[in-house]
């Protein structure tokens, strides 16, 4: 969000509309990392809880290893075919050369700084939350320095806003996976015994997220195209606006599901389904708390995010963004209730479920609204984000229903003490 904060006031609209074109690539780039993460974390957890350290030490060796290669594979990809994606998606001129630089440069940094997502997981398995919350923190606030020094005081151009947050991406790295060096935490680094079994465990584990992530990212580059076609580079910014905006409020809602996920995957192992529980509804609380006060935010103030983002907005511009935003709110009322059930689903191991309801919140019921709205115009298509959310929410309480008569039924709720 500060990256796309900074591209908007130091260079320009239609360098921020090139961001915007560029940045569901660089995410997409990450899908690997994401995919293995969060399936190894899952299993980790599980096999933590039945006592099995043997076997979480060849899921964690083995994860890391993945990592490296499959992002390896990806930059390479990504750094070769820049320009014929984006022109595939619809753009022209100055958004493919500038979003060309922007993801090559992720891409050429890609190998190194992909353990991110992955080495969050694994701190928190081994009880090092503080340390945890570091990484964010680290890439959060050294790139947005570092940028900032690029752009503002030196007026480089757009590569450096994507070096700025490579770079803190890197020291992260470091920081999150350097106490696993020495072999001294719950978790250690064994010869790898390569095991297609193993693969496919964590992979399933792992493929919610996974598809999360693509489809998620498919879905934006389609609205992307969509927008160039109905409404030009306005239409793009006016995305971006948006896009930004919810990447202020959707880490914070995914980043608290996401902390608890350990403890609820230990305590299913466990078989202390009161504790699971328990932990999932002061999940669920705090998203909720979230998502309704971002939600009022956005729907008060869009004004103030425009002029945030891009501060020489013109009037079409302006026009055009304050009534997307307030629309757009209302997916923000909702789209948490979605995240907490898909981190209790991943939780406990139900790949199948978390596979479907991820396919359908990020891809097939988005898309749905887009082609059902965008022969109405500009206006409508702004609500697709809001018809997707709606059927992605029915999906989601459907399914926790379904668990909770299945597995949880009769099951008291106590309080927190030493859950871990």
């Amino acid at each position: 969000t500060a990256d796309g904060i900074l591209v908007g006031r130091f260079l320009g609209a239609d360098t921020f509309a090139a961001v915007t074109i560029s940045l569901p690539l660089v995410i997409m780039s990450f899908a690997v990392s994401d995919l293995v993460g969060v399936g190894s974390s899952a299993v980790i957890a599980v096999e933590h809880g039945k006592h099995n350290f043997d076997r979480a030490n060849d899921v964690f060796t083995l994860s890391v290893i993945m990592i490296h290669i499959g992002s390896f594979v990806l930059g390479t990809i990504f750094f070769l075919f820049a320009p014929g994606i984006l022109i595939l998606l619809g753009a022209k001129g100055e958004l493919v050369e500038q979003g060309s630089i922007y993801l090559r440069v992720y891409a050429s940094f890609l190998p190194l700084i992909s353990i991110n997502y992955a080495a969050d997981n694994f701190l928190k398995i081994c009880g090092m939350i503080r340390r945890s919350m570091m990484l964010s923190f680290i890439i959060a606030i050294l790139g947005t320095v570092l940028e900032f020094f690029f752009l503002a005081v030196l007026r480089l151009d757009v590569a450096y806003s994507a070096l700025g947050y490579c770079i803190a991406m890197l020291f992260s790295a470091v920081f999150g996976m350097w106490p696993f060096v020495h072999n001294k935490q719950i978790l250690k680094f064994v010869p790898p015994h390569f095991s297609w079994e193993l693969v496919r465990e964590v992979c399933a584990n792992g493929l919610a997220v996974f598809l999360q992530n693509i489809s998620g990212r498919i879905y934006s580059l389609i609205m992307n195209s969509t927008l160039l076609a109905l409404g030009g580079a306005n239409a793009v910014t006016t995305y971006g606006v948006i896009f930004f905006s919810a990447g202020i409020i959707t880490p914070l809602v995914y980043g608290e599901a996401d902390a608890v996920q350990p403890a609820i995957g230990y305590n299913w192992g466990a078989k202390n389904k009161h504790r699971v529980i328990a932990l999932t509804r002061y999940v669920f609380i705090a998203g909720g708390l979230i998502g309704l006060t971002s939600a009022a935010l956005m729907f008060l103030c869009p004004e103030l995010l425009v002029h945030l983002f891009i501060p020489d907005t013109t009037p079409e511009l302006f026009a055009m963004a304050v009534p997307a935003l307030r629309t757009f709110s209302g997916a923000l009322c909702l789209n948490w209730i979605y995240f907490c059930t898909q981190e209790f689903v991943i939780a406990l191991k139900f790949t199948k479920i978390s596979s479907v309801i991820s396919v359908l919140a990020t891809f097939v019921f988005p898309v749905t609204a887009i082609a059902l709205l965008a022969p109405f115009g500009l206006n409508a298509l702004w609500y697709a984000p809001v018809v997707g959310t709606i059927l992605t929410v029915i999906t989601s309480i459907a399914i926790l229903i379904h668990i909770r008569n299945k597995h949880f039924n009769g099951i008291p709720v106590r309080h927190l003490d030493t859950t871990r």
